[in-house]
């Protein structure tokens, strides 16, 4: 395993929040951010004190709309873009926002609030979105986590509390270090507590995406150690005292753990940043991970 030198169309100036690979190279965002598909080219952007949120260019700072529609709904602490004309927003209000908007070249025509979910009692502060599967996923401080339909645009299941809060055809959450695969049905089929060390709590996630045909899946964490753990989601039956309530036979297996700033320093490091965002290439020929040594996205073949 090593390092190889990204194609790294921008430099974010902050801690990375939301990585693309594409064919040309690797877009990466500071965090709240996120870049519009289908052409990436265009981010929209959150977080601000005065509550409004931007449209703007990929690798400009200049914001080239603003709008000040988000500020009846307290703090934005997350925001996902499944579409070319939607975008999913929620926080402090606990209320999940999908809002619709009109881009034309260089101008965004308007940003209306299309529907406003409820269902947590705490602040929202992650969003995932899956286009194929036509969910969405809200988790909360409530320790819960929300599946919405996204064509319909309402409530289909909540899972069950966490402990402590990626999409393929199953759903994967972290909640602290525990780490969680439910079915879109929202039935839990494994879970397992990666560490006890606060040091090591999941910071973010992804699934590898494999060939239908391959039973055995893929999932990658970012830790707050500044590590990256890869696990084999294999399925197998096992005996029932191993993973009490999985009928399933579905378990975590650590593969791997990648270590950044020894890769890129020759040394392991004390203080390695936090892993903040992870992204799979198509094909999973490598996987995407910000270096904040070097304040580049970087790809581990």
């Amino acid at each position: 395993m090593y390092y190889m030198p990204s194609i790294l169309c921008n430099c974010p100036k902050g801690a990375i929040g939301h990585i693309v690979h594409t064919e040309k190279g690797i877009l990466a965002v500071e965090k709240n951010k996120v870049l519009i598909p289908p052409l990436w080219n265009k981010t929209f952007c959150w977080g601000f004190e005065d509550f409004t949120c931007c449209f703007g260019n990929y690798g400009s700072e200049k914001n080239m709309t603003t709008f000040e529609c988000m500020a009846d709904w307290g703090k934005c602490l997350c925001a996902v873009c499944p579409s070319a004309t939607t975008i999913i927003t929620s926080g402090t209000s606990s209320v999940v926002c999908i809002w619709e908007f009109s881009l034309v070249k260089d101008k965004v025509k308007y940003l209306n609030l299309r529907q406003a979910l409820y269902g947590h009692t705490q602040a929202v502060t992650c969003l995932a979105a899956s286009v194929t599967y036509s969910i969405f996923v809200s988790g909360s401080d409530d320790r819960t986590c929300i599946i919405w339909d996204l064509n319909q645009l309402m409530y289909i299941n909540q899972l069950p509390a966490h402990r402590a809060s990626g999409i393929s055809g199953d759903i994967l959450s972290c909640a602290g270090s525990y780490l969680y695969l439910w079915t879109v049905n929202g039935q839990l089929l494994t879970s397992i507590n990666i560490t006890c060390s606060p040091k090591c709590h999941i910071v973010c996630c992804c699934f590898a995406e494999v060939m239908d045909w391959d039973i055995n899946s893929v999932i990658i964490t970012g830790s707050m150690d500044g590590v990256v753990r890869v696990k084999a989601l294999h399925t197998g039956w096992r005996p029932a005292a191993a993973e009490p309530g999985n009928k399933c036979g579905k378990h975590f297996v650590l593969c791997r753990e990648l270590n950044p700033s020894l890769a890129l320093t020759g040394k392991p490091s004390k203080t390695s940043p936090a892993v903040t965002a992870l992204a799979v290439s198509r094909y999973c020929s490598s996987l995407c991970i910000p270096a904040r040594v070097q304040q580049r996205a970087r790809c581990w073949p």
